[in-house]
């Protein structure tokens, strides 16, 4: 089979269309993941004999722990090595800045001396005109390049920070679309709604005896906004701590503008569990649940602190 190109100037020539560019798609079948994962769930279900009220958060826990557990605990070796490095980084910070200013100030002066050369003083040029602003530019720019060849040569580089969200934020939305799956949540109206396992329907408990409607007393939101919210100061308070000087009160930094991005992310998550089938709803709560615990553990494990006092009192210069 052929196809034809059209060249300005030329007539029609016929192209083989084996020379033609391959139409090459790479993707993946995240239907066919979510499937893996619902069929698995239900036969763990079948098998263990578990009601899905103990099924659930049981099952977050497993997958946490395997999962992302071990990546956390490597993250966090990482950070306390970045962080016993960042002191000699800061140090280096106004060294650079006063070594900059002394060429400056030289290059000034050459250029102010009669005795200069011409060729001498338009080398310097640059240098001598240089303001502060270009200064502290200069300096910042040689500063990061420092810390990321001291980073590099400890193997503990920036990049690996985000190691455990790579890894951690695809398993979340899985789980939430298995659990929407198993639910059968395809629409605002509960009713509308079919559950692929009937199981669910009476595999609850308290005041959460259905499994595939959403909440009927919006117990579940509150709990889930609660423990989000604890989650979130706590992580936010964590890396207050691994300042090494002290912020400025009403001065916002990309921290502030993040942590009020993940508080303003939680009202929304609650909203959309106010609708959202109990299952799916027990699930954010057990992996929120599960973090709480996680970051409180690797606080005490593995701290990260360079402030006067620590999380838990005390003064961390005692050890």
């Amino acid at each position: 089979m052929l196809r034809s190109t059209f060249h300005a100037g030329s007539h029609f020539k016929p192209v083989p269309k084996r020379f033609a560019a391959p139409n090459r798609q790479l993707s993946i079948d995240h239907h066919a993941i979510v499937n893996t994962f619902t069929h698995a769930f239900e036969s763990l279900h079948e098998t263990s004999g578990l009601p899905w009220w103990a099924l659930i958060p049981i099952t977050t826990f497993a997958l946490r722990s395997v999962w992302t557990l071990p990546l956390a605990v490597i993250q966090r070796k990482i950070i306390q090595k970045q962080s016993t490095l960042k002191p000699i980084v800061s140090a280096l910070s106004p060294i650079l800045k006063m070594n900059l200013a002394k060429r400056v100030q030289k290059a000034k002066t050459l250029q102010q001396a009669p005795s200069t050369d011409e060729s001498v003083k338009a080398a310097q040029a640059p240098l001598a005109n240089m303001s502060y602003e270009q200064i502290l530019l200069l300096s910042t720019k040689e500063t990061r390049k420092r810390q990321k060849e001291l980073f590099k040569k400890h193997n503990v580089q920036i990049w690996k920070n985000f190691i455990l969200p790579t890894f951690q934020i695809p398993l979340w939305i899985i789980m939430s679309l298995t659990m929407r799956d198993l639910s059968g949540w395809s629409s605002w109206d509960n009713l509308h709604n079919k559950a692929l396992d009937p199981s669910l329907y009476v595999e609850g408990c308290l005041w959460f005896q259905d499994l595939a409607v959403a909440d009927p007393m919006h117990i579940f939101p509150v709990i889930l906004g609660v423990i989000s919210l604890c989650n979130v100061e706590w992580t936010f308070r964590t890396l207050e701590l691994s300042r090494l000087t002290q912020r400025l009160k009403y001065r916002p930094n990309l921290t502030d503008a993040v942590g009020n991005f993940a508080r303003m992310s939680i009202v929304f998550m609650m909203a959309i569990s106010i609708h959202a089938p109990a299952a799916l709803v027990l699930y954010w709560i057990s992996s929120q649940f599960f973090s709480l615990i996680q970051n409180m553990v690797l606080d005490v494990k593995f701290p990260i602190s360079f402030t006067p006092k620590k999380r838990f009192g005390g003064d961390i210069l005692d050890k």
